[in-house]
């Protein structure tokens, strides 16, 4: 399965990059700051996969570019997972969810590869934070407006365990133009996190798609 992940991302880098090589060198408008946000999906890896599983994420990115392909990228990541049968079977829990937070300053180093798109590498460090709640539905009865009840069902937190850690971060991506404006592009991204948690390291992959100025 890992490795049929690997193949899927190599490919959809394969398909954005090649039909842009060799193509007119029209660039970007220049600008030495940035801003960035995205969401999309993530599945944790290594150790980590047989207590969390797949889920999804919403990224915030600023930097400063010194020149067109050099720069320093501060990046927040959140992700939320799912956690495994297995790990709910052990802990005699129904349900439970991983929630996993990243703040990291990374060098990067940008590409451009002809008519307007560009290709990027960073990495760097930071700070990793990883919660996992065990869950459970309960049912519950509100009064309403004193005059009848209504009946539903809420979710209680069973119990909580939480990690913090320094950790690393490496990736790249793709910057493609936008049919707004030449001042923004879409982009298309991935990572790998390890954070150096207590017990079981924290190793994510997140793929994110969102939009760069």
């Amino acid at each position: 399965m890992r490795r049929l992940l690997r193949s899927r991302i190599v490919f959809i880098f394969i398909a954005i990059a090649i039909p842009t090589l060799g193509l007119g060198q029209s660039e970007v408008p220049f600008h030495h700051l940035t801003l960035s946000g995205g969401a999309g999906f993530t599945t944790s890896a290594a150790h980590l996969a047989s207590t969390l599983d797949r889920g999804g994420n919403a990224d915030v990115n600023s930097g400063y570019f010194f020149n067109r392909h050099f720069g320093i990228t501060g990046n927040f990541i959140f992700s939320e997972l799912g956690v495994t049968r297995a790990t709910l079977n052990a802990a005699n829990e129904p349900d439970g969810k991983g929630k996993l937070y990243g703040l990291t300053a990374d060098p990067t180093l940008r590409l451009p590869l002809g008519r307007r798109f560009s290709v990027y590498a960073l990495g760097g460090g930071g700070y990793l934070r990883r919660t996992m709640e065990f869950t459970m539905p309960v049912a519950v009865t509100v009064n309403h407006k004193n005059q009848h009840e209504v009946q539903g069902t809420s979710t209680m937190v069973m119990a909580t365990t939480v990690g913090n850690s320094g950790g690393f971060d490496v990736g790249g991506g793709v910057n493609m133009p936008s049919p707004w404006s030449d001042d923004v592009r879409l982009f298309l991204e991935v990572r790998y996190y390890k954070g150096f948690t207590s017990n079981i390291n924290t190793t994510i992959i997140p793929i994110t798609f969102g939009v760069r100025w």
